[in-house]
């Protein structure tokens, strides 16, 4: 442990002179690098080479701006110091084997607009911290182990365009704090334990354009309200228990992306 401690120390030493951008972030790299077995990514690291070299890694005016190391076989758990790249706008590392929670500190990229972690296998509860990230377009998520409810901080993600939670096993009712998001173009909730009815609320995402919650527990009768989304071209709700009366909310949809239940009056499916 002591000679891994004295190596770690003369490498960070050595990259004040490698490299353009500052220690702590430097060193969230590099505690990146051995908490995700960096040594068996399928593009590893030089760590004795600058880090403008490194894969994935995008440098702008001396500050890490984005990471992308989407399907380049990490594994382990994604530790709390990732949140010492505050000029982070990108974080990609979907696609791999990353497990355990997302770490509270995530929170604290706030310059952050695009948030990857699809196909890994993170677990529990979605941390409230991701609450913090107000600069945030797109979020993907879907195909982990996640579970719970959504946070209800997510209504202060006020920039969000595109929303993929599928494929999880978050519960509870529908996420109503998601219908203060105007700038919605695309919320995937498919594949996991929501249940009960769609708020009426839901027509306030005046620019959704892609609403996906097939295969959950949701029942009831569609909110009247929906038929307010103008903007809304597909439409899927398969795999759930509502009431099959979609006439006055399909009718000006094109078929071709509509997925209803067999016996509703859209017949294609």
């Amino acid at each position: 442990m002591k000679t891994r401690l004295l190596a770690l120390i003369c490498l960070f030493s050595s990259f004040i002179s490698l490299a353009s951008v500052p220690f702590s972030e430097k060193k969230a790299l590099v505690n990146l690098y051995y908490a995700t077995d960096g040594e068996h990514w399928t593009i590893p690291w030089d760590l004795n080479a600058p880090v403008e070299t490194w894969y994935g890694v995008k440098i702008s005016d001396e500050h890490v701006v984005s990471l992308n190391l989407h399907s380049n076989n990490l594994r382990g758990e994604l530790p709390a110091s990732i949140s010492e790249l505050t000029y982070l706008t990108e974080l990609n590392l979907a696609s791999n084997k990353l497990g355990g929670t997302i770490p509270r500190s995530i929170g604290e990229l706030r310059d952050l607009r695009s948030l990857e972690l699809f196909l890994n296998e993170f677990v529990g509860f979605l941390p409230v911290e991701i609450g913090n990230l107000d600069q945030l377009e797109f979020l993907s998520l879907y195909h982990n182990k996640f579970k719970g409810p959504i946070p209800s901080t997510f209504n202060k993600l006020e920039n969000l365009e595109i929303i993929q939670l599928g494929r999880n096993h978050f519960s509870g009712y529908f996420p109503v704090q998601l219908c203060e998001l105007k700038k919605l173009e695309h919320l995937s909730l498919h594949d996991n334990l929501f249940e009960g009815e769609l708020p009426a609320e839901i027509a306030q995402l005046s620019n959704l354009e892609e609403l996906i919650i097939t295969n959950n527990k949701f029942s009831g009768y569609l909110p009247l309200s929906l038929n307010k989304l103008k903007h809304l071209t597909t439409l899927m709700l398969k795999k759930n228990s509502f009431t099959k009366d979609y006439h006055s909310f399909t009718d000006h949809m094109p078929k071709d992306y509509l997925s209803l239940e067999p016996g509703s009056v859209v017949t294609d499916y």
